[in-house]
């Protein structure tokens, strides 16, 4: 029978948003302690093993008590591969681990942001708000050849923007720069393919940031 006194693990889902990425994470039963830290690396519960993770930042995520299977031993959730290439800042999820009434995830992402973690009720549930890296500060200027997480982030606002199936890959090439002189265009601005100051200011505006 499964144990009353712990959370049933129920769903968990992601989700992309104008400056930041979701993980929500849903359960049956009592509210857990919830945990959720920057470490160097991950480690399977139990066995010790690393857990490779795409990023270059990892947060471990842990619930306690808490459960992942029903009373027959099967998972109660069983996480399907995202669509993490059209996503800014999560790159990787692993699926949900189980050790002594610990529940624990692995998550990599494209870089260390803040991060906030929020509780919801009916159903119970926490989402994990990931902060995008900016698309640069200041006088930097994005173009082609850029790499990075700033770069993800220009990519992720322009499938928004101009509601374009844009791969978000981190790189900065000819197919990136096309859409921003499309975005530069339609929105009245030098059309040079570079991000720089205005065009970053614009983007924010029409996306309401």
């Amino acid at each position: 029978m499964t144990d009353q006194f712990k959370a049933l693990l129920t769903d968990v889902r992601i989700g992309g948003h104008p400056d930041f990425d979701r993980v929500v994470i849903e359960w049956d039963g009592p509210r857990p302690t919830v945990d959720v830290r920057y470490v160097p690396e991950v480690f399977q519960d139990g066995s010790g093993d690393r857990i490779p993770l795409k990023g270059r930042a990892f947060l471990h995520v842990t619930l306690r008590p808490a459960d992942v299977t029903d009373d027959l031993g099967n998972p109660t959730v069983t996480l399907a591969p995202p669509a993490f290439h059209d996503l800014a800042a999560l790159r990787e999820v692993t699926q949900p681990d189980y050790f002594e009434g610990i529940a624990s995830w692995g998550i990599g992402v494209a870089a260390q942001t803040p991060f906030e973690v929020r509780p919801f009720e009916s159903p119970s549930r926490i989402a994990i708000d990931i902060t995008h890296t900016p698309p640069g500060t200041g006088n930097q200027l994005l173009q082609v050849g850029a790499l990075g997480a700033a770069v993800a982030t220009w990519q992720w606002r322009l499938r928004l923007a101009l509601h374009r199936d844009l791969t978000v890959d981190e790189a900065f090439g000819p197919i990136t720069q096309a859409a921003t002189r499309d975005f530069q265009s339609s929105h009245g601005l030098v059309v040079d393919g570079v991000v720089g100051p205005a065009t970053r200011a614009r983007m924010r505006s029409a996306l309401s940031l």
